[in-house]
């Protein structure tokens, strides 16, 4: 008998902040009263969580932010006391905000070093963070030096080469295409990352493990050892907030043996095929159930659904309960899991509180039933093969057939043998119809790169460029 999978995970205390905050909203944000009116729901009647989930309307961009003005998605119907702004990508030609209190902006330095010291030992190391994120994006701290450069790689460069030194280690902050393009051009100028202890994290959007081995590789990281450096990944969304979800190591070292051993896979991500050739291998993140209340929506068979974040932080400005983000996850429980490693015989140290393992975007799967995420992943599996492309890949559909279109790096002609290399890298049972290659400069998806936008690997309609 397959068990029932949790849908949502939150304790006590929690569940007294999250009724908290709505009633908060349901009180005194005006778009909210709309909504829960327009749904039908009375304020009075949510009495648990289990109501809450029930009746109360899922939020997204189009229900918000596309819907009302900004200060009626407001406490008091009005902006006021406003520390800091973020802004969603702009992914889907819409903008989105976040909305920081000056009171979550003192403590977001806090948060930001406890979060790094947990993975970095920040507070007890001399830290140089280099924040190479787009739009932008602040990374405030107490104990680290931060150097923003946005994404500049030659200023990334610089700042290492000249302060790398007098610090004992340096930790990158960025996306996964400019932390490829950012590991070449240091190639280019010849700086040996090996002169410093590195760490970095990676949010933006989602990595395989043939990524993560080969940017370990171009940093010289060697994380089976103490001390020896290592990748984390990072989950935010601009309307909510920076590092929502986010790996440990014993969450790497978890995917690490599920990839390894496909029974383990199928035992604690689910899915008939994970583990098997052409399946997308989930990420599995930890997160704060006193920050976040975190439910799957709409679950499938085997526990996978919409994710929708509710923030717990009673001095938010804007109140966001049950927001779409547009990721697929499933919920994992702790207990189920360490009963799964002792049964294999797989020891990843502690094991975070409350995990999920997240898919990927929504729009990331794809009309032959794979993910972006596999042919993204593919570009990397061979360490020789991925120096000479950008990580920039366009999947265009027709019909059952689908070209896979790749950018090169600067000044490499297409060529048959890479050609030939990166199609042996992508499993039999989803490999395209075509493999193309670009040169940088005419690669026809809007990108140069400018690494300032997010790119889109797979547009659902999209045509082939002549």
């Amino acid at each position: 008998m397959t068990p029932v999978l949790p849908t949502a995970a939150i304790d006590a205390t929690a569940a007294d902040q999250l009724l908290a905050e709505f009633l908060r909203a349901a009180a005194h944000v005006p778009a909210y009263r709309v909504l829960l009116g327009e749904h039908g729901v009375r304020a009075a009647d949510v009495r648990d969580v289990e109501t809450f989930s029930r009746v109360c309307p899922l939020l997204s961009k189009a229900n918000t932010f596309d819907r009302f003005p900004l200060p009626q998605l407001s406490v008091g119907g009005r902006l006021q006391d406003v520390g800091e702004v973020l802004t969603s990508s702009g992914h889907g030609g819409r903008f989105s905000f976040g909305v920081i209190s000056r009171a979550e902006a003192a403590s977001s330095a806090s948060f930001v070093d406890a979060a790094l010291d947990a993975a970095f030992s920040v507070k007890s190391r001399k830290t140089l963070a280099v924040n190479c994120l787009p739009m932008g994006v602040v990374v405030s701290s107490q104990c680290m030096t931060v150097a923003t450069t946005s994404v500049r790689e030659d200023m990334a460069v610089a700042l290492v080469k000249a302060f790398g030194e007098g610090y004992e280690q340096v930790v990158l902050i960025g996306d996964p295409l400019f932390m490829k393009r950012l590991t070449d051009h240091a190639t280019e100028q010849g700086l040996d990352w090996r002169r410093y202890r590195v760490n970095a994290v990676i949010g933006e959007e989602t990595f395989g493990e043939h990524f993560r081995m080969y940017i370990e590789g171009c940093l010289g990281l060697e994380p089976h050892i103490p001390d020896g450096g290592r990748i984390m990944s990072s989950f935010g969304v601009g309307e909510l907030g920076l590092h929502l979800c986010f790996e440990t190591a014993a969450t790497a070292t978890l995917v690490r043996n599920t990839r390894a051993n496909p029974a383990l896979a199928q035992r604690l991500l689910g899915g008939s095929r994970t583990g098997s050739p052409g399946s997308w291998h989930p990420m599995v993140l930890a997160f704060d159930p006193r920050r976040t209340f975190i439910e799957v929506v709409e679950p499938d068979d085997e526990g996978y659904g919409k994710m929708a974040i509710s923030m717990l932080d009673p001095s938010r400005q804007v109140p966001l309960l049950r927001y779409q983000t547009g990721d697929v996850v499933r919920l994992l429980d702790r207990d189920r899991v360490a009963a799964a490693l002792r049964e294999h015989g797989v020891e990843i140290g502690e094991i975070p509180a409350a995990l999920l393992a997240l898919r990927g975007r929504v729009r990331e799967a794809l009309p032959n039933g794979s993910q972006v995420g596999v042919y993204k992943d593919a570009l990397y599996a061979n360490a020789d093969l991925a120096r000479h492309c950008t990580g920039a890949t366009r999947l265009i559909f027709t019909g059952d057939r689908f070209t896979m279109h790749v950018q090169l790096v600067r000044g490499l002609k297409p060529n048959l043998a890479l050609e030939q290399g990166l199609l042996k890298e992508i499993p039999a049972e989803v490999s395209p119809s075509r493999l193309r290659l670009w040169e940088y400069a005419q690669f026809p998806f809007g990108m140069s790169l400018d690494y300032e936008r997010k790119f889109q690997h797979y547009v659902p309609g999209d045509v082939v460029p002549e």
